[in-house]
Order: structure tokens, then C-alpha cells, then sequence
């Protein structure tokens, strides 16, 4: 062999070397991760996944811990974890690609217009006429969230999504506000069915998965867990982590934008180098979106006030370097780290912890996943911060025992969770005083039936069973039970009594927006009237 195809050949070893196995800034980093888990995340952690992107190379993708506590069997980088949040950005690329098939459509297109419905917004006249669908993707509608619809299995995808938004109330100004709504987003699931002719998730899988080589990632709604590899997400409850069912999640999820993505870390490398990129398909000359639609994703839509970041990631509180979010572009905030642009979102999905980091400026992409907990996103937070610093050259301020301890010693971290005590307090009354069926707007109805002398409520697929508080009202604490146990923290549910009676006409539920349930009267008479329904329509948009 002469010694210049000798020197040929070994070029191409050491490339294929060091991209499949890293170099010395890879050894580093995953040597410090393996640490950080073995020391103080294994057990809050179950399972964890880590991938970095930079300049257009997966140069890092680590797995640890077990899929699941019982079998013990291994984590690999072509595990599936849930994305939770991170769903919005799919949702987002695909409703970008299917108004760009009809010239008279795009983002700023009226949601009246789309839906041939002047009356989409019932307590808002203003947004019936002008709201349009990046309005919904940058939260600026000025809705409060109303996650527990998604407990109720009769808001399905189309019209009775879109009849219980119409009695929403807006709590903060049109196009001047941030409020984070994700129920709100599941309109651009129906938007993006009726344009695309097919379910969410082909649509889904075959403009976005496909193209991008995605071939492991998944959805909830869709998925047989016996089938595919898989984490099972665990969630905190009084200082232990529970398994949370697949098919809670497969529920929970039903109305997708927001929540129905599965992915693995090797496949979030690929959506993180196309996202980094200018709308083609990594590696190819293939288009997946015209590339000022692209940019026009990362666009600054929405201003952020007092973001949850800042409460442990500024300078001014003790850290060395501030991380801070000042706007909201489609589904992705937009932010400084260590005098960087950054675009990132993270969320936290019953038992799915999820954080990707974005630094368009320096090509470098961080997604890091987890089952278990992560109060206030610390951690993954913190990790992202360690691994940016060494590919963006920089001297980290954390190490592996600050990644354990952290936000100590640079502030006092969050409290603790305590157990509440709930004394058995005897109900009072007789069940029938309560038991009936309660309606509201926008939850629908709720049940209290009588449970052999206990209350229960029952809401879509949940339950809560009810006991009566230590106090001269009508409180009473709501214990999540069956599928939805260990999912959520007690609630609190007051009956209201009609004034100058006894009887009890109504309730509120504190996390139901204190929504208030009003009793459904008995039936008396045969006789019918006719009512008109909410309009909801959809004729405007081809189908």
C-alpha cells in the first residue's frame, strides 16, 4: 500500500472512530453523567437518555439506567421516552407545511375564516373575528390552561374540542399576554386532520418521522407498548415513584399536539439537526419547508414576563452565569445562556421529564429525557448548562458534585414536599344529599355517587373518592383513585348549599379553575324543547 492511501485510510478510521465513539470532549462528558446518575439520579431517576448535536453531527447519545424497575432491563439510545411539550414543535412543522399547499393560507390566517365559524369564541368578539392559528402556537390568546379536559374522554379531536374552548374566558389580553394553554393547542390538530385529509398521527409520521429518518419514534395514541422499546414513565407521590399506566398516557394524550410524541435519543439527534438547519432534510437537497417558513418558526411572537427559569438560573440570585427566556416563538422559548441565543422548551409529562436546547448561532442542539422526577426542571437544566459550556469552549461552572447538589451552594433549593395528614372526618349528611350529576361549560359533567357510604366523583375516565375536611363547611378533599392515582395531588371540592337551604345546588373544584358545577335537576315532565347547537362547523377548511 503506498503511504498516500496508507495516510488516506487512516484518516477515515480515525473520523469513523471519533464520530461513533467520540473524542476526549465526549469521554468527558459522558463520564461525568455516568458519575452524576451513579451518585445521586438512579434513584429518583429510573431512566435517562442524553444526545448532542453540533455542526450537523450526532457527536453524543447516552443512555442509563432500566426501562422499567421491575424487568431491569437496560435503556438504549433507541428507547422511546414521551416528549410531552415538545409535541408542539411536530404539531407546528406540520400545520407550516400544510398551509404552504394552499396559496390563500398561512399562519396568519383567521381561525374564523378556517372554520367557517364567526362565533369560535363566545365571550370574545374580538378574537371570534381575528384569532388565527399562530396565535394559538404562541400562547396569545390570553386563556388560562385547562389541563384536566383532558380527563374527560368525551373532548374528542374536531367539533367538542372546539365547543368546550367556546365558553372559555379570557383571563389575560389578545395578542399582549402569555398564557400557556394546551388544550388550546389541540385546535391545530384538527386544523392540520381536515387540511391534510388523514389522522394527525400519518400526517405526523409521514411529512416529519419519514423524511427525517426518525424510523423508532412513535405516539401514544397509536402505540402497543408489548411491541416497541420503551421507557415507562414513574411518578413522584408522597417520596416514591410510581408506574404510570400506558394506558392513562395513551388517554391523556388523545388530542395529540401537545402530548402524543415518542422519541429516542437517536432519533431526537435528527429533528435536532434539521431544526438547526434551514428547512431542508439534513444531508440531502430535499425540502421539508421553504426556508423563510422555517425561520419563521424561531420568530420572537410573544413577550415572557417573570419566567420560571430566573428563579434559580440568574446571577443576581447567586449562580455564575444566567439563563433566561424573554420571549415565545411556536412552541420553543427563545432565550440567552452564557452570552448565547438559545431556543429551548422543556416540560414535564406524568413521569416524563423532557429538556432540548437549541444554539442556533454555534449549530449545537442538547435533548436530554427522563423518567421520574425533576422538581422544576433543576437537573436537566443544570446538565444542559455543563455540556453546552464545554462544546461552546467555555469553562463550566459545574462539575459532577454541583450537578448533584445544585441549586445549593449557590442558593437554597425548593422545599421539600410534606405529607398532609387527612383525618377521617365522618360525613355529616346523608350520601343522597350530595350524589347527583353537576354540569359546567367547559368541563362537562361531572358524577357523585355513593361508594357504599363513601362519595366518589367521577369525571371522563377519572375517579377521586371524596372525604369531608375538619372544618364547618362543605370541604372536601378529592383522592385520586383507579387509573389516575398517584397522577395528580388532592384536590380540594366545596358543595355550595341554595341560599336559605340546606339543599346543595352546586361545587367548585379548586384545580378546575374553581369552575363551578351546577346540579342537574330531576326530570319532572315529558315535555321536549328544541335548542340550537354551539356553531362549530369546520366547512371552510377542504375536506
Amino acid at each position: 500500500m503506498s503511504s498516500r492511501n496508507l495516510l488516506y485510510s487512516s484518516v477515515v478510521l480515525f473520523l469513523v472512530l471519533f464520530y461513533c465513539h467520540g473524542g476526549p470532549l465526549e469521554d468527558r462528558v459522558r463520564s461525568t453523567i455516568q458519575e452524576v446518575y451513579k451518585n445521586c439520579r438512579k434513584d429518583k431517576n429510573p431512566g435517562v437518555i442524553v444526545s448532542v448535536v453540533k455542526d450537523g453531527q450526532n457527536v453524543l447519545t447516552e443512555a442509563l439506567g432500566v426501562k422499567d424497575k421491575i424487568s431491569g432491563e437496560a435503556i438504549t439510545t433507541d428507547t422511546l421516552f414521551g416528549l410531552g411539550g415538545i409535541s408542539a414543535l411536530f404539531a407546528n412543522i406540520l400545520i407550516a407545511k400544510k398551509n404552504a399547499e394552499y396559496a390563500e393560507m398561512d399562519e396568519d390566517t383567521t381561525l374564523r375564516n378556517l372554520f367557517g365559524n364567526n362565533k369560535l369564541f363566545e365571550k370574545s368578539k374580538l378574537r371570534s373575528r381575528y384569532a388565527t392559528s399562530l396565535d394559538v402556537m404562541a400562547h396569545r390568546l390570553g386563556f388560562k390552561n385547562t389541563p384536566y379536559l383532558f380527563l374527560d374522554d368525551t373532548v374528542t379531536r374536531g367539533d367538542p374540542v372546539i365547543q368546550r374552548i367556546s365558553s372559555m374566558k379570557p383571563r389575560g389580553r389578545f395578542r399582549d399576554s402569555f398564557y400557556y394553554n394546551e388544550l388550546m393547542y389541540s385546535i391545530l390538530t384538527t386544523i392540520g386532520e381536515r387540511l391534510g385529509r388523514d389522522s394527525w398521527e400519518n400526517l405526523v409520521k409521514n411529512e416529519i418521522y419519514t423524511p427525517l429518518g426518525m424510523a423508532k419514534s412513535k405516539f401514544f395514541t397509536t402505540l402497543d407498548p408489548s411491541t416497541v422499546d420503551i421507557a415507562r414513565a414513574y411518578k413522584e407521590d408522597d417520596g416514591s415513584l410510581f408506574p404510570v399506566p400506558f394506558e392513562f398516557l395513551k388517554k391523556w394524550s388523545s388530542l395529540c399536539s401537545t402530548t402524543c410524541v415518542l422519541s429516542s435519543a437517536n432519533d431526537m439527534s435528527k429533528f435536532m439537526n434539521y431544526l438547526l438547519g434551514n428547512g431542508s432534510i439534513p444531508g440531502t437537497n430535499d425540502v421539508l419547508l421553504a426556508k423563510k417558513i422555517h425561520r419563521d418558526l424561531f420568530d420572537a411572537y410573544n413577550r415572557l414576563q417573570d419566567p420560571s427559569i430566573e428563579d434559580y438560573f440568574l446571577t443576581i440570585r447567586g449562580v455564575p452565569v444566567s439563563r433566561t427566556h424573554f420571549a415565545y416563538a411556536m412552541g420553543i422559548k427563545r432565550g440567552m445562556y452564557n452570552n448565547e441565543r438559545i431556543l429551548e422548551t422543556a416540560d414535564d409529562m406524568h413521569g416524563y421529564n423532557t429538556l432540548m436546547t437549541l444554539f442556533p448561532d454555534r449549530n449545537l442542539g442538547i435533548f436530554i429525557a427522563m423518567t421520574g422526577e425533576d422538581k422544576k426542571d433543576l437537573f436537566r437544566t443544570a446538565l444542559s448548562s455543563y455540556i453546552s459550556d464545554l462544546y461552546l469552549d467555555k469553562e463550566p461552572w459545574l462539575n459532577s458534585s454541583l450537578l448533584c447538589t445544585f441549586p445549593e451552594p449557590f442558593m437554597k433549593g425548593p422545599d421539600p414536599d410534606t405529607p398532609k395528614v387527612h383525618p377521617v372526618v365522618p360525613l355529616g349528611r346523608l350520601p343522597t344529599d350530595f350524589t347527583g350529576t353537576y354540569t359546567n361549560d367547559i368541563y362537562g359533567k361531572m358524577e357523585i355517587i355513593d361508594k357504599s357510604g363513601v362519595l366518589e366523583a367521577k369525571y371522563g375516565y377519572a375517579t377521586f373518592d371524596l372525604q369531608r375536611e375538619e372544618t364547618t363547611s362543605l370541604k372536601f378533599n378529592m383522592f385520586p383513585t383507579g387509573l389516575i392515582r398517584h397522577m395528580f395531588s388532592v384536590d380540594d371540592l366545596r358543595f355550595r348549599e341554595m341560599k336559605n337551604s340546606t339543599y346543595i345546588e352546586a361545587f367548585t373544584v379548586d384545580k378546575f379553575d374553581d369552575a363551578k358545577f351546577e346540579r342537574v335537576q330531576p326530570v319532572t315532565n315529558t315535555t321536549t324543547t328544541t335548542t340550537t347547537e354551539k356553531p362549530a362547523g369546520g366547512i371552510a377548511i377542504p375536506l
